[in-house]
């Protein structure tokens, strides 16, 4: 994600334009459209950062393994579940640079061919598609997280077995009684850490996901009262329809006579 796109996307001259322009011509629907989108990718951004953060420490906790297997094994993991973060992050840079280009071209379209073209260049922009795409991609990480995090946990619980069964060979040298592997503490150790910090990641995605589901809701809802006449231009048109009526009927009954 580059720096650019870092900063507040309402910020973005070619953003604020169309937000400008879309207000002034009166276009409520698409206006609420772009809001949706702008609002969400500006939240979401903020959340992808904390789930970089929570990465950026598990690294550093890993590092202080002593067992080199374990430590390679957990290296692993956490490897993958930062290459799902990448994947997200890079579909979260292309909608918005997407997105900007395409604000650019509805300014542009707007200035050339006027409020019809706009509208139509708005509609283009396929915005609920891009919450959707994003919201599917978030779905994945949750799932992503929640392996590699079982995982970690699958790692902790050997490693506890592995440490109960050397005790109990030094018990087995010296005829002591051999005891059973005790209930690992999952709130201990680095690794418990490590697996923490993963479900953490995954339960912010699980929040951007469902922030996304509700930012496509809310359009539904807007396009629905959209498409609904209100009774004022329905008695309006009723009675334009009764001025209509007879001005048809008019030319027949002259011909009849």
């Amino acid at each position: 994600m580059g720096e650019e796109y870092q900063s507040h996307l309402k910020e973005q001259p070619e953003i604020a334009g169309l937000f400008q322009i879309l207000g002034e011509s009166g276009l409520t629907k698409e206006l609420q459209e772009v809001e949706s989108l702008v609002n969400y990718l500006e939240g979401m951004e903020n959340q992808f950062h904390k789930v970089l953060g929570e990465l950026r420490e598990v690294r550093g906790q890993l590092e202080q393994i002593q067992d080199k297997g374990v430590k390679a094994a957990a290296a692993r993991i956490v490897g993958k579940a930062e290459e799902k973060v990448q994947e997200i992050g890079e579909k979260l840079t292309l909608v918005k640079e997407n997105f900007i280009r395409s604000a650019r071209h509805a300014v542009g379209t707007f200035h050339e061919k006027g409020t019809e073209a706009l509208r139509k260049a708005v509609s283009a922009m396929k915005i609920p598609s891009a919450l959707s795409l994003l919201k599917e991609a978030l779905h994945s990480g949750v799932e992503s997280m929640d392996k590699h995090a079982a995982k970690i946990a699958a790692v902790s619980g050997e490693l506890h077995k592995a440490a109960e069964h050397t005790k109990n060979v030094g018990r087995a040298l010296f005829g002591r009684r051999i005891k059973e592997p005790g209930e690992y503490s999952k709130d201990k150790g680095i690794l418990a850490k490590t697996q923490m910090a993963l479900l953490s990641c995954g339960s912010l995605f699980s929040d951007m996901e469902q922030a996304a589901g509700k930012a496509v809701k809310r359009m539904e809802q807007f396009a629905d009262r959209e498409k609904k006449p209100s009774i004022r231009s329905e008695l309006k048109r009723m009675k334009d329809k009764k001025h209509v009526e007879p001005c048809l009927r008019n030319p027949v009954q002259e011909k009849a006579r």
